[in-house]
């Protein structure tokens, strides 16, 4: 499982370009990283007086004195005075950066409770945008949202897992498709760990010829567009591949109307998501105090 999306398809070069793990060890170093409510999470704000870029994704490393630190930035959510004007994406970030500083030391309970959510609101939300690109028909739409959900399981997972059981209980959970249906979409498939991993895998089943045409820098920009946040597409695309992030923006599109209308709000509408949605956020709001 990918901790930080820093280390994601659309998050390594920005990795190297903004040295990132460097900057913030001379932060810590110096003392400029902001302690927050949950121990060994730090948050950089306006108050830091060096002259550093953005911090796209939250980061989980060694810090100066070997213990694992994450870091999160709220700068392009508060104004140059530090008073916040994004309180929205300051709390998905904050969660993303608590959940993998948790998974980091080894506490991967907090997500893999809230698994079901996060999987059926990806399938459902990338899922409908491919459907429409490429007008599959309800047979092939569902083969399309069993191997979206098979691949949101796979990047929680390490090789030890049996993906294939996994998987028939988490689809079977999210759309009561019969065993045979399943298998007979992930049988035999590895683990999927990447974009990539995916979109060969859907180019790759026959049921999915329709979607052939689709070339792989259009199967991101689709991805891209299933939500929005400030600093753009590519945390959605780099979200995709980390988990703690994802489930992040999912909360995040539960919980404030502004994304209602995204394909990933529309995913999550109460009317088709009862009793799930509601222990999905309730599990996150009893686990981790988002407040600032």
């Amino acid at each position: 499982m990918l901790i930080n999306a820093y280390d994601t398809t659309v998050g390594k070069p920005f990795k190297v370009t903004d040295k990132v793990e460097s900057t913030i060890k001379t932060l810590h170093v110096t003392r400029n990283l902001t302690p927050t409510k949950k121990p060994g999470v730090f948050v950089v704000t306006h108050e830091t007086d060096l002259p550093i870029p953005i911090f796209a994704f939250p980061i989980t490393m060694e810090g100066f004195n070997r213990q694992m630190i994450t870091v999160y930035d709220e700068r392009p959510f508060r104004n140059k005075s530090n008073a916040v004007v994004n309180s929205n994406e300051i709390a998905i970030m904050r969660l993303a950066a608590f959940m993998q500083h948790d998974v980091a030391e080894g506490d991967v309970v907090p997500l893999k409770n809230c698994r079901l959510m996060a999987t059926k609101a990806f399938a459902e939300a990338f899922g409908s945008r491919l459907i429409k690109r490429a007008g599959l028909d309800v047979n092939a739409g569902l083969t399309l949202k069993v191997l979206l959900a098979y691949y949101m399981i796979c990047i929680q997972e390490d090789v030890t897992t049996d993906l294939e059981l996994l998987a028939l209980n988490v689809i079977r959970s999210i759309y009561g498709s019969e065993k045979g249906y399943i298998l007979g979409v992930v049988e035999e498939l590895p683990k999927l760990s990447t974009l990539q991993d995916l979109f060969d895998a859907i180019r790759n089943n026959p049921v999915l010829y329709q979607l052939k045409g689709v070339e792989f820098k259009d199967f991101m920009a689709l991805l891209g567009g299933i939500s929005f946040v400030a600093l753009g597409s590519k945390v959605i695309i780099a979200a995709a591949e980390a988990p703690c992030l994802f489930t992040a923006l999912v909360y995040g599109a539960a919980r404030y109307k502004l994304y209602a209308k995204t394909p990933l709000g529309m995913a999550l509408d109460p009317k088709y998501n009862k009793g799930v949605l509601e222990s999905f956020t309730k599990h996150i709001d009893y686990t981790y105090d988002l407040n600032g």
